[in-house]
């Protein structure tokens, strides 16, 4: 997908036109009958952004800048206990200035901020096919199985 078509799927508007609203239902459907609808919906929309590791020596302060929207791992809706990893959304016009003012430099072992970077911010909280599409790219059983689960509670 486009990032345009993965942002207004992620985010579940429904096109207008007929021909556009049939492929958003069909793309909905078979994420409800695929049996990894995690890595489905995780190709699918890989164009939402890019993903970025960082190391900062306060992780948590990250989150509570106003400029970091919360996301995967750090979304409370995730139910997941990461509490030494902070994870986020951020404008890429800000990326320079929240890297600046919490001190991350690139990973090179284990990251402790994981920042997902686009032009905008989606929402505050996150779509839950965004969460579910952000957990996916972590690959653990954890995230995968808890993003298995969202993709179902918000198809229906």
């Amino acid at each position: 997908m486009s990032p345009e078509v993965a942002w207004a799927f992620l985010l579940e508007l429904t096109p207008e036109n007929p021909q556009d609203g049939w492929r958003w239902r069909e793309r909905r459907n078979r994420l409800a009958h695929d049996g990894e609808p995690e890595s489905l919906l995780a190709s699918w929309v890989a164009s939402r952004g890019e993903r970025l590791l960082f190391v900062g020596n306060e992780p948590a302060g990250v989150l509570d800048d106003v400029r970091v929207v919360r996301a995967g791992v750090s979304d409370p809706r995730a139910g997941l206990a990461a509490a030494d990893v902070a994870e986020g959304w951020v404008r890429s016009s800000h990326l320079g200035a929240v890297r600046r003012a919490h001190l991350l430099r690139p990973a090179e072992g284990h990251p402790n901020v994981i920042l997902h970077v686009s032009e905008e911010l989606p929402p505050d909280p996150v779509p839950l096919l965004l969460l579910a599409a952000d957990l996916a790219d972590h690959e653990g059983p954890r995230e995968v199985s808890r993003a298995r689960s969202l993709i179902r509670q918000a198809i229906g």
